[in-house]
Order: structure tokens, then sequence, then C-alpha cells
């Protein structure tokens, strides 16, 4: 059993709302998995400026200890020797510990354990360097030590405070430790949920994208079959248009004889036996003679409307102003008018010349015959321009026509009046809608009863490329 036009088509709608749910998805996921990608990139590195810091308080709890000690061997040298180097040296060094305790404090200023620790520490190093200064002043007293005033100036409360300052030092730097050890877990924690959420959110993309890949190929598919269907079509249709053509081609040319015979038939009748008919007789021939002509004039439109669909389309630019001038001369010869046209200034359009004029034919004298019965007969026309198009109105205050039945104001042979009101054959407005689709625009119109109707229609302003 084969499928409907319209389950197939309900089933392409949501093979493509598929296709583009998944390809929405993938790349919603796509985007989720470059964020949590990029916010790991980001912790990773704020993690390594805090394994660098750490570091970089733990050397510098060494620096302060190390040049402690060097504080320390440098007096011990100049109590030894009495050498000014070596107190030279030992200054020198201590004007750098303040400074490097200061460094410490600005590295640990977001810990405040470590802060009150470092209070301690530089207490501890005041005492120490205080001490140093004591065996010092008292050199410079004396001018010399024996080994043994030396060994008890450098132990007893020397030795205490270094112990102290190495515990501390300790201390200090089994916390940083700590701290690594944890910034060391979370950044291998993180690291692990990164690998898992990349992991499966690219298994999970690929999933869709090779689903919306599969839906994509099938609808390719699909269209690929709509299109030789389209095809199949349309080489039917041109046929049947080919056959209609030479059908109405025939049918014109096969009723134009009778009905020419009717007409002249009817007048030779109507010429031979004059004397022998009546009133009624002579009006019975009119009525012939009058339809035969207007079977005739239906068939002219037909044939018009008909070869409008075959003509190619000669697009140029075409001055409008100089076209509407043209085409409304001819409109008050043949209505007998004087009626003048309000016109303005109408911008150039790109189309065809002959089939523009006719719409212009059509519509203007559609206005000029509405508005026939008004005491002040108004014919205007009007352009505007928008982006790529000129809109160009027809407006007269003529009948108009009721809203309701605007679905059949451009059928062939489609008439809102009577032709005892207003004479024609309901061809006009479809051959003007046909030039203007043929033209890639649109033709639409508005109406009240009695006061007015508007005619729209759009054309290019310039050549498609």
């Amino acid at each position: 059993m084969e499928m409907s036009d319209e389950t197939r088509s309900r089933n392409m709608i949501k093979q493509e709302w598929f296709t583009k749910a998944g390809l929405g998805l993938a790349l919603l996921l796509l985007v989720l998995i470059s964020f949590v990608t990029f916010n790991s990139v980001d912790q990773f590195a704020n993690s390594s400026r805090l394994v660098e810091h750490t570091h970089l308080v733990i050397k510098q709890i060494d620096q302060v200890v190390s040049d402690l000690k060097d504080a320390e061997s440098t007096q011990r040298g100049y109590l030894i020797t009495g050498d000014a180097i070596f107190l030279e040296m030992h200054y020198d060094i201590l004007a750098e510990i303040p400074n490097e305790i200061a460094t410490l404090r600005g590295l640990t200023y977001d810990n405040p354990a470590q802060r009150k620790s470092i209070d301690v520490f530089e207490d501890l190093t005041d005492k120490k360097i205080n001490t140093l200064r004591l065996g010092i002043d008292a050199l410079e007293d004396r001018n010399a030590f024996n080994s043994d005033e030396i060994a008890a100036l450098v132990g007893g409360d020397g030795r205490l405070l270094m112990d102290q300052l190495k515990e501390q030092g300790d201390l200090m730097i089994m916390v940083e430790e700590k701290l690594l050890l944890q910034r060391a877990q979370q950044v291998e924690a993180k690291a692990k949920s990164t690998k898992l959420w990349i992991l499966f959110g690219n298994l999970l993309a690929m999933a869709l994208l090779l689903s919306a890949f599969w839906l994509i190929l099938l609808e390719i598919r699909h269209r690929r079959i709509a299109q030789r269907e389209i095809e199949k079509n349309a080489a039917q249709l041109e046929l049947t248009n080919k056959e209609l053509e030479s059908f109405s081609y025939s049918v014109s040319h096969d009723l134009r004889s009778p009905l020419r015979a009717i007409d002249g038939y009817s007048r030779m009748f109507e010429e031979d036996f004059a004397d022998r008919l009546d009133d009624e007789g002579r009006r019975l021939l009119a009525v012939i003679r009058v339809s035969s002509k207007k079977m005739g004039q239906l068939i002219d439109d037909l044939l018009a409307f008909s070869r409008m669909g075959r003509k190619p389309v000669d697009s140029r630019k075409v001055d409008m102003n100089a076209l509407v001038e043209e085409v409304w001369a001819e409109v008050c010869a043949s209505s007998r008018t004087t009626l003048p046209l309000k016109k303005a200034n109408l911008p150039a359009a790109w189309g065809d010349h002959a089939l523009l004029r006719q719409v212009l034919m059509n519509l203007l004298a559609n206005a000029v015959k509405y508005s026939s019965k008004k005491a002040e007969q108004i014919v205007e026309i009007t352009a505007k321009q928008n982006e790529d198009e000129v809109v160009y109105t027809v407006r007269d205050n003529g009948v108009g026509f009721d809203m309701r039945f605007y679905n059949k104001l451009f059928g062939v042979f489609q008439r809102l009046h009577t032709e005892n009101e207003f004479p024609g054959t309901g061809v006009g407005l479809a051959i003007a809608q046909r030039v203007i689709v043929r033209h890639g625009g649109r033709i639409w119109a508005e109406s009240k009863p009695d006061e007015y109707t508007i005619f729209n229609f759009s054309l290019p302003k310039e050549a498609a490329a």
C-alpha cells in the first residue's frame, strides 16, 4: 500500500524536526563540553598557581632559616677571628631578613593560621638577632674571647632559639605541604570528572550527530524521490498544457466558424425576411447575434489568457510614467471619457513592457468602468518604493465589492457584478494576476461597497540576479 502525500509530508516534517533537534542537542553538548573543558583548564591553571605559591612560601621559610644560620656562622667567625669582613657579611644578611619576612607575610595574606605562625616566627627571629647582637657587643667591650667563652655565647639561648626557629619553620612548612596535598587531590578529582564529562559528552554528541546525519541522508533520499515525482508531474503538466493549448486552439477555431455562420445567417435572415418578421422576431434575431458576438469575445479572452502563460517575459527597465499616460489615453478613447487621471510621479520598474501594458489597461479600464455611475469619478495611481520592489496602487471611488467574495476576484470568468450592471467577460483580472506573478510580484485588492476599490501590485526594482 503506497503512502499518501499527506502522510509522507507529515513524516518528512517529523524527520526534519528530529534532525534539527539532534543537531541542536549535539551543538548544546559540544558547547557544554567546551565550557566544562575551559572551566577545568582554568581550574588547573589556578591550581598550578596555588601549587607554585605554596612552593614559594616553603622556599621563603627555608630562606629565612638559612639566612639566620648564615648570620650565626658569620657572627661565630667574627668572634673567633675579630675580622671585620665577617661582621660586614653578618650585617648584610641581617638587613635582608626583615624584607624576607615581609615577603612571607604577603604570600600568606589569605591564610589567617599561617599569619599567626609568622608572628611567632618573626618574634623568634628578632630574639635570635638580639642574641647574636649581644655576642658582637660583648666582643667590642672585651676585644677578645677564648674558646670556652665563644662556645658559651653561641650555645645556650642562641642554640635554643635556633631550634625553636627550625621547629616553627617546619610547622609552617607542614601546613603548606598539607595544603599542597589537598590541592593535588582536588586537581586529580577534577581531572577525573572532566575526563568523564568529555568522554560521555563526546560519545553522546557523536551519537546525536550520527543520528542527525542518518536522518539527513534519509531526508535527502526522500527529497530526491519527491524531486523525481515533481519532475514527472511537471512533465505531465507540460504535456497536458500543450494538449489543452492545442485543444483550446482547435475548439476556438472550430467554434468560430459556426459562430460566424450563426451571425451571418441571422443577418441574412433578417434582411431577406424583414417584411415577414414582427418586432418580437427581430428582437430574437438581435439576441442571437449579440450572443454569438459575446461567445466570440469569450473565446478571444480565453485564448488571450492561455497565451499569457506561454509568452516569454522580456524584462527591461520600464518608464511607468510614460506607460501609464499611453494606456490612459487609450482607455479614455475607448470609453469616450475626458476624465483626468490623478497620478503621482511613478518610479521605474523592471518587467515586460507589453505585458505590463496589459495589466495597466485592465486595471485602469476597470477603474473607469466601475466608477462610471458616480457623479464625480475619481481614478488615481500612486506608487511606493520598498527595499527591493515597487508597489503600485490603482484606486477608484466606484461601486466596490464585498470582501467576503474576495477569493473569486482573480478567477477566470468570475464576476462580482452582473453583466447588465457592467459589461465584461471576467478574464481581465485573471490575466493581470498571471502577468504580475510571472514577474515575481504580488497583486491584491481591498474594497468597500459603494465607496472605493484599491488594487495593489508589486514589481521588482532591478533585474533578477
